[in-house]
């Protein structure tokens, strides 16, 4: 399982709902979204290009570059690792 973490940075952490419809938009399939104001978790399954999901959440959310931080965990990260 694959997440991606967005964290505060200059505007809250985007909602669920707008986390899950970027994703989907982006080819993967949302999971479950946990986290509050200040940073938001999103489970998720697919190959996702990192860059296409941080543009349609900004577009979405309408946030900006710098709104939030994000923290990625890729599946395919993990299992190079080991």
């Amino acid at each position: 399982m694959s997440f991606v973490k967005v964290e505060k940075n200059q505007s809250s952490a985007p909602s669920e709902t707008d986390m899950k419809k970027a994703m989907i938009e982006s080819g993967g399939q949302p999971g479950e979204v946990t986290g509050n104001n200040a940073a938001r978790t999103l489970t998720y399954t697919g190959t996702v290009n990192h860059t296409v999901y941080e543009n349609k959440l900004i577009d979405i959310a309408k946030g900006k570059r710098t709104s939030w931080n994000f923290v990625w965990a890729d599946a395919s990260a993990k299992s190079s690792a080991a």
